[in-house]
């Protein structure tokens, strides 16, 4: 029987984004980093170009830990001139982003696949581009694996449900209570197919 290991990122900054229902003049963020988000941040350590093969990542089952939940804001955005889709001529444009500010989180990687996240590991630390929390604005504060860090033995549950009581734990599962679309199939297409995921509390011990 395989073993299972586990890969702890730290996602922080001041300022986060984590869209999965985005559409044209608004863009939303959910309250936890997203599959996407994640497995976007680890192309661009892995200088893998949108357009490529990412199904590799489809062997990692992901969840999050709110370590500290932020606070939810909305910037305005205006833009003159913009030229109309018909070109008909040009129109102001407004918009709205939503991002997180001040918000911290534990994300967790695992996979029977040793390799592979070993390979996610040593991207993180030496990154090929530049590390993003979801925009391009919005660079990571910390890295997201201190050089010193190694694999876990282990689930998810057995290490992002343990420690401090209480914290909200959002845990990838095959018949969850909710689904988000977010789980990426090709990033230079824009596609995308639902994942299950479920809450939980962190001191509740493994869930099942």
């Amino acid at each position: 029987m395989s073993a299972n290991y586990t890969l702890l990122l730290k996602i922080e900054g001041p300022m986060q984004s984590w869209g999965y229902r985005s559409r044209f003049d608004y863009r939303d963020t959910a309250l936890e980093p997203t599959r996407s988000g994640i497995i976007g941040l680890i192309c661009a350590a892995m200088g893998i170009a949108r357009g490529e093969d990412i199904s590799r990542f489809d062997a990692l089952r992901m969840g999050v830990r709110v370590d500290t939940p932020g606070r939810p804001e909305r910037d305005y955005h205006t833009a003159l001139d913009v030229v109309k889709a018909d070109g008909s001529g040009t129109d102001n444009v407004q918009s709205w982003r939503d991002y997180l500010a001040d918000a911290s989180f534990t994300v967790g990687l695992q996979s029977e696949d040793r390799e592979l996240l070993s390979g996610v590991s040593h991207a993180l630390q030496s990154p090929a581009w530049p590390l993003f929390l979801g925009r391009k604005s919005f660079p990571v504060s910390v890295p997201p694996i201190a050089p010193s860090q190694a694999l876990l033995p282990g689930s998810l549950e057995d290490h992002l449900l343990s420690g401090e009581p209480g914290k909200r734990v959002v845990l990838e599962t095959s018949n969850g209570e909710r689904v988000q679309n977010d789980w990426p199939v090709c990033f230079g297409e824009r596609r995308f197919r639902p994942r299950s995921i479920q809450t939980h509390f962190s001191g509740e011990g493994a869930a099942e």
